[in-house]
């Protein structure tokens, strides 16, 4: 499994009208450091082009792909998990010269069982098509139980409620499904509180001993008022009440990457409104079904929940 102290920060934000390139810096060698991330990862050469993926990846987590070219490199496309990502291009210097990077963060979803999935890279270098090819590996993975009690109008809920999730799960849904092609987000995610964890991602949970979906997020201490900060630079496209989730906020940081802050006592920003990494977005609260004052912090890579601890600073 990877460690969240293998990523490194890109210095700076995002450009306004322009796509952000990824970006990991704090070591020379950018592809040594990358290969520390992966772990166990694989390189495809063909030419001047090389490929990192991992090999081997588990169900909730998130990882980077990495396509590195010596020559010029007009167009990159990423598909996984049925999704096509363009990704921009970065330009850097090296000891050997000019070298071109491309990255995107990806991620498995909870339910992927085991076995092998495809990841395929195209791009364009020094205009020619260069296409390459993977089956990642998926293991099992098992997560703990929580067992929870609520008020019970959380767990019996009332028809009423019922109709108005539905309304903000469909006004949800949509907000996943954006792909902005512009890329706001960076790494490391900024820790949008500094309180510690609660409960892990990936909890199979019970709720007044009735069995209910997976935690989706985290779930990070903080007390009653406190900030909470946006991880990473991006758009806010719901800022609203939730029946389960109470007063919540989602980002879209580009590229299918949205994340999202639940149970906040306060929201201190807007749909539509551009918000920068580490801005104030609201307060710690206990709106929603909660057992108390805490963040829930949740990360949705191309409409996939993913751990985010492992993206933190």
């Amino acid at each position: 499994m990877m460690s969240h102290d293998r990523l490194f920060s890109r210095s700076g934000g995002a450009r306004q009208g322009r796509p952000q390139a990824f970006f990991f810096s704090g070591g020379i060698v950018f592809l040594s450091v990358l290969a520390l991330f992966l772990l166990s990862g694989a390189r495809t050469a063909s030419g001047a082009v090389r490929l990192e993926a991992p090999e081997v990846v588990f169900p909730g987590q998130p990882f980077v792909v990495t396509l590195i070219a010596d020559e010029p490199v007009e167009k990159v496309t990423v598909q996984w998990n049925g999704e096509a990502i363009d990704l921009p291009v970065e330009v850097r210097q090296t000891g050997a010269g000019e070298a071109r990077y491309a990255a995107a963060l990806l991620g498995v979803g909870l339910s992927q069982k085991p076995g092998r999935v495809p990841l395929r890279v195209d791009a364009v270098v020094s205009g020619a098509a260069h296409s390459s090819r993977r089956e990642l590996k998926v293991r099992d993975k098992e997560y703990p139980v929580q067992r929870l009690t609520v008020k019970k109008r959380y767990v019996d809920v009332a028809r009423a409620d019922l109709d108005r999730h539905e309304k903000e799960r469909a006004r949800v849904k949509q907000a996943l499904a954006l792909r902005t092609g512009m890329r706001f987000w960076d790494l490391p995610l900024h820790r949008p509180v500094p309180g510690g964890v609660s409960s892990v991602f990936g909890l199979r949970r019970f709720f007044n001993d009735q069995p209910r979906k997976p935690h989706s997020g985290i779930d990070l201490r903080g007390a009653q008022g406190s900030p909470i900060q946006a991880c990473a630079e991006g758009v806010v496209v719901l800022a609203e009440n939730h029946f389960f989730a109470g007063n919540s906020v989602y980002i879209d940081h580009g590229e299918g990457v949205v994340s999202m802050y639940f149970h906040m006592s306060r929201l201190d920003v807007r749909a539509g409104e551009r918000v920068k990494k580490g801005q104030v977005i609201g307060a710690v609260g206990s709106t929603g079904r909660v057992t108390g004052p805490h963040l829930h912090f949740g990360l949705s890579l191309q409409g996939v929940f993913v751990d985010p601890m492992p993206l933190f600073e």
